[in-house]
């Protein structure tokens, strides 16, 4: 069964998910600095704890994604493999060697 996603496209989510993950790292820790002044730090630590969460996965998401994508190409070039000799015919009656 062929994967619904090409390689490329597995390839495409995966460095974005990896983008977005390291984004996510940077940008969140001056987000709650900011929210925590401003609005009530219990309600800022329960939206970090589920945005800290999804920016994991997404690192391991997007890695897993592009070990995904080379594995998918890998595995499409099948089709131009030498497959070996071709398998042994006898000769026809007609076609034998003199002897």
């Amino acid at each position: 069964m062929p994967p619904k996603l090409s390689a490329r496209a597995l390839f495409w989510w995966g460095v974005g998910l990896v983008v977005a993950g390291v984004l996510g790292t940077l940008v969140l820790p001056q987000l709650v600095a900011q929210l925590g002044y401003s609005t009530g730090i219990a309600f800022v630590q329960s939206v970090v704890g589920l945005v800290s969460a999804l920016v994991s996965v997404a690192h391991f998401l997007g890695a897993g994604l592009i070990a995904a994508a080379f594995t998918v190409r890998a595995l499409s070039r099948d089709d131009n493999r030498y497959a070996g000799p071709a398998p042994y015919t006898p000769a026809k009656p007609s076609n034998e060697p003199p002897r």
